[in-house]
């Protein structure tokens, strides 16, 4: 389990990394305290790319009350690790958020003619900066597509699995929690 946790771990880097590279490059970059994807109740996302937060939760002993919270959620939640409190609002695991979190904004599917089009929100897309985009600065950006690729390899099923995202949380704390309970309690690596 752990060795598949840092595997999936590296993709989320590496497609963070990208984007950022990619939003420094191009202009692009969410309004302050922005948080409208966030705000979204049909986000959808795999459990594969929530493992690292799962094994997060495990490890720092919050897994069962994280579980137990989602347990009563409905599909028209927000993500439960989202949170309005505090000046900027935003994230309470920024360092674990789903691969769809690291993507949205700042990447580019390829649409039926092979060009590429960002993935993003209507608030950037209302940009001068957005407007200014050639398909030549759009090849440099992430493609979605290609990251989710990575995560297949790892773990097909798991990758493909397409879930509302407090579903696709909860799905990997089932996998983390259900993994180490046969492997040991004691045993949390």
């Amino acid at each position: 389990m752990y060795r598949k946790v840092q595997r999936v771990q590296k993709v989320l880097k590496n497609a963070a990394l990208h984007s950022e590279k990619f939003g420094k490059k191009s202009g692009i970059t969410c309004a302050s305290k922005c948080h409208h994807c966030c705000l979204k109740k049909d986000i959808s996302a795999s459990p594969l790319e929530f493992l690292p937060l799962a094994y997060h939760l495990y490890k720092s002993g919050r897994a069962d009350e994280v579980y137990d919270r989602l347990d009563i959620l409905s599909a028209n939640d927000l993500c439960i690790i989202f949170t309005a409190l505090g000046n900027a609002g935003g994230c309470s695991q920024y360092a674990y958020r789903g691969l769809i979190c690291r993507l949205f904004g700042y990447a580019t599917n390829h649409d039926k003619q092979g060009y590429n089009r960002m993935v993003t929100c209507k608030p950037i897309k209302e940009t001068p900066v957005f407007a200014m985009l050639t398909q030549k600065t759009l090849e440099k950006a992430p493609v979605m597509a290609e990251y989710y690729m990575q995560l297949a390899a790892i773990d097909f099923r798991l990758a493909n699995e397409e879930l509302q995202i407090n579903q696709a949380i909860k799905r990997a704390l089932e996998l983390v929690m259900t993994y180490y309970m046969y492997r040991g309690r004691g045993k949390r690596a």
